[in-house]
């Protein structure tokens, strides 16, 4: 194991107690979003001497909530310099729990502080499945999770829970102003009742956005746009680093963005929404006619991979009307680079390749030149991610606690 720099410098003032306590909270914050790094990497990141911060590794290291690596890091962004010891935050220090109710599944996560994934399950549900089903089958589920990952109860930080659809930020309930199941309960409430632990809640788009700058296609990207194509269509923006959510949480519901003022009803009541071309219901319903309606979607994919002309058809339509709103967005926000995921994006560039071109259509050339478009890379996994992250980034003092400090 690599041994700590610890060298000092003695003309440097002492830091302030309060201020070696904020340091010390940076560094830990640091480590516990980005999971691995260098000492250097740490010391532009936080804004302090390589010396202060090597200090505060190696306290950290004697309390044994930070852990020396064998590998090394070459500096972050391809810099100059020799690769750096990596450290990470000691996976024993804590662990989160991410829950995602999904169009037809719920899927539960639980990661520890250095964002290694310890289990991952999954139970499959109606469409129309009821919240409260919906909690109790996550409930047994966690509880499962936590018997079979070994998981120390009195290190978990906490439970996220990504819901469908918008999510009022004021309320702390779903709020997508339409009919749904959903509408007005408090998932936070309902499922730590059942859990006896710590929930936070929040919607799937916004959650998905989270994890997919954390860990996915969208690492380290401080402008990107993250659509996500599944039951319905949902968006999220990230602007300098910061997840934009408006005031009162509904920022990002491109799925009600008119393309087409006399194309379908909408269930929000106006016509022509992009969710009424793009959502996955919408592209399954169009293939019932010549298909039944057996098919599932990795059918779909399937057949069209195999080159059947409707199947091809039917993504081709969703990839470029998803794209007209992409373009529009281009020009609105002038995001780097755009993440497609959610179940449609498992057609790649069935979708893609349609989507690209008429989003390039759509976009002016100092926007759309300028913008990447791609799948992200987290799958079915994202918003369970994204709700691990949440914990992770909304219990610094907790952390600290039960890290021992």
């Amino acid at each position: 194991m690599a041994t700590p720099d610890t060298s000092f410098n003695p003309m440097r003032t002492p830091l302030p107690e309060s201020r070696a306590e904020r340091s010390r909270m940076a560094v830990v914050r640091l480590l516990r979003e980005q999971g691995t790094m260098s000492r250097a990497d740490i010391a532009r990141a936080v804004g302090l001497s390589r010396s202060t911060v090597s200090g505060i590794i190696a306290a950290l290291v004697e309390d044994d909530l930070v852990v020396e690596l064998e590998a090394r890091l070459a500096p972050a962004g391809g810099g100059a310099g020799r690769p750096g010891a990596a450290v990470m935050l000691n996976p024993a220090s804590g662990e989160a729990i991410g829950v995602d109710f999904g169009y037809r599944h719920v899927h539960v996560i639980i990661a520890n502080v250095a964002h290694a994934v310890r289990i991952a399950k999954s139970v499959r549900l109606p469409v129309d499945y009821e919240p409260g089903q919906g909690f109790d089958l996550a409930a047994d589920l966690v509880r499962t999770a936590i018997d079979e990952a070994g998981t120390d109860p009195s290190r978990i930080l906490g439970v996220g829970v990504s819901v469908p659809g918008p999510f009022d930020t004021r309320r702390g309930v779903p709020n997508s102003g339409m009919p749904s199941p959903w509408s007005g309960i408090p998932v936070a409430a309902e499922l730590g009742a059942r859990l006896g632990l710590p929930v936070l809640a929040d919607g799937d788009t916004k959650l998905g956005a989270l994890a997919e700058r954390r860990w996915g296609a969208a690492r380290g990207c401080d402008e990107f746009v993250y659509m996500k194509l599944h039951g319905g269509v949902g968006g999220a923006f990230v602007s300098n680093g910061r997840l934009a959510r408006g005031a009162t949480g509904g920022a990002g519901e491109i799925g009600h963005l008119i393309v087409d003022a006399n194309g379908p009803l909408c269930r929000c009541g106006n016509r022509g929404c992009l969710e009424t071309f793009v959502g996955l219901p919408v592209v399954m319903r169009a293939l019932e006619p010549a298909y039944g309606d057996r098919l599932t979607l990795r059918n779909v994919i399937t057949m069209a991979w195999q080159g059947d002309r409707g199947c091809i058809r039917a993504l081709s339509d969703a990839g470029s009307m998803a794209g007209r709103a992409v373009g529009m967005l281009g020009n609105i926000l002038n995001p780097e680079t755009v993440i497609i995921g959610g179940a449609l994006s498992a057609a790649g560039e069935l979708l893609m390749g349609p989507l690209r071109e008429a989003a390039a259509a759509a976009s002016l050339p100092l926007a759309g030149d300028a913008m990447t478009i791609q799948v992200g890379s987290l799958g079915p996994q994202a918003c369970a991610l994204g709700a691990v992250a949440m914990v992770l980034g909304e219990t610094d003092e907790k952390l600290l606690a039960a890290m021992g400090s």
